[in-house]
């Protein structure tokens, strides 16, 4: 089992490679794609954060693609946005052709449009999660276009994951594991990540409160107090998904994807370092039980006594969502 982890720096990659690291995924922007588009069109989903998120210009990616490749390690390109013009299709093809020349391992689509420009120069496709591949149809749309690894999206049940990767065998599956969780779906959010707001979903996280309505009790009150600090101080604190590590090596998951194209290094050799030992501690149980008893949990475990914080919150809470629906009530 394979860890993906961003990178933004190549001086980067070769301490994250030592702490575990097996793969790598980068961004990058283009001058004359930001002057014809910006504030209107992301080149990826992470375009607003600018170069704290994408520090390389197309020409430099040489760069850490160069220096993946001499530690043998694979690096993928995000190219992910939630939607691309006809106009803005004919400069991606431009990209993918240079990426292809510069041997990147493969690139990460949010448009099967997109995916089809890689299939035919001859580079390999990666579905984001921005694609919604939520079912085994949608997935074999994908796979019919030449799709040969999926991320599969924040918010899909176990069961139903197992259910594809036994569908499509030949499929890689890539799956999120630490950082950076969503209250929404990607694949049905058209907000933009930028500064000086951050994603659509912080904005609403730290708006301001109103409580309408005349007559409400002392009590129901207090419920709404105490609702609304928990989601707005647990919820997705600091999404994690080691407790279904032994289930996913089970499921032929192939890649844990760690995310954070923003963070900086150190977070993300700590993530690393707790998801390799986690993974060999799967490895080496012989039940879902003896794992769980015995994997290592992450520094901030207040969200872990919840479930407010899993990305598969039904391996220690029964159905997904099952304990939302507890703190709702």
């Amino acid at each position: 089992m394979n860890v993906l982890v961003p990178i933004n720096h190549s001086k980067d990659i070769k301490s994250l490679a030592e702490s575990g690291a097996d793969e790598f995924y980068v961004g990058f922007y283009e001058a004359s794609w930001d002057s014809n588009n910006k504030f209107f069109y992301d080149l990826n989903r992470m375009s607003g954060f600018e170069e704290d998120a994408n520090h390389y210009s197309l020409a430099e990616l040489i760069e850490p693609i160069e220096e993946a490749h001499r530690l043998r390690k694979k690096i993928y390109v995000t190219l992910n946005a939630a939607y691309y013009n006809p106009d803005q299709l004919k400069k991606l093809h431009e990209y993918i052709q240079r990426l292809r020349a510069f041997n990147a391992d493969g690139i990460i689509v949010s448009d099967i449009r997109v995916a089809d420009i890689c299939k035919q120069e001859g580079i390999g496709v990666v579905a984001s999660t921005m694609c919604g591949i939520y079912n085994t149809q949608i997935l074999g749309t994908y796979a019919r276009s030449g799709v040969k690894r999926v991320i599969v999206p924040r918010d899909v049940r176990l069961e139903d994951m197992k259910r594809m990767i036994d569908a499509f065998p030949e499929i890689e599956f890539e799956v999120f594991m630490m950082r950076n969780g969503c209250k929404f779906s990607d694949s049905n959010c058209l907000g933009f990540h930028c500064y000086p707001h951050g994603a659509l979903c912080r904005t609403l996280k730290f708006s301001k409160r109103q409580l309408c309505g005349t007559n409400h009790t002392f009590s129901l009150t207090q419920k709404f107090f105490f609702n609304d600090i928990m989601f707005k101080e647990l919820y997705e604190h600091e999404a994690c998904g080691m407790c279904a590590i032994y289930d996913l090596i089970e499921m032929n998951v192939r890649t844990l994807k760690i995310v954070g194209r923003a963070a900086k290094q150190g977070e993300i050799a700590k993530s690393i370092s707790i998801v390799k030992t986690n993974i060999a501690i799967a490895e080496q149980s012989s039940s879902r039980k003896e794992y769980l008893e015995n994997m290592i949990f992450p520094s901030d475990t207040k969200t872990c006594l919840m479930g407010l914080s899993c990305y598969y919150p039904e391996i220690r809470f029964g159905i997904k969502g099952q304990m939302l629906d507890r703190c709702k009530n």
